[in-house]
């Protein structure tokens, strides 16, 4: 489903990212969350940047997103886009169980 379900959802992607970058700059998590999924994949028309979800996913993890710590775990564990390192994403997945 939507993450903003407030609002109708957006037909076009460009009308999608520009939702999702007003929800980033009050500092809402899901959205950042969100933004990272897009950056992670070149979804939106945006270019495939792992560093940047990265990034973006460590962001919303500081602000309590369960689902940031859970996409972190899965990268730094099986080194996906980044260097592999098993004791960081076992981190970030018991974060995201508590």
């Amino acid at each position: 489903g939507w993450p903003f379900c407030r609002t109708p959802p957006p037909t076009d992607d460009a009308s999608e990212l520009a939702m999702i970058q007003k929800r980033v700059g009050k500092g809402d998590a899901a959205a950042i969350n969100h933004l990272a999924g897009q950056h992670c994949f070149g979804y939106l028309g945006l270019t495939k940047d792992v560093p940047r979800a990265i990034e973006l996913w460590t962001k919303a993890a500081e602000l309590g997103s369960v689902e940031a710590h859970d996409s972190l775990g899965y990268k730094y564990y099986r080194g996906a886009g980044v260097d592999e390192d098993k004791p960081r994403g076992i981190q970030h997945w018991q974060e995201a169980a508590m």
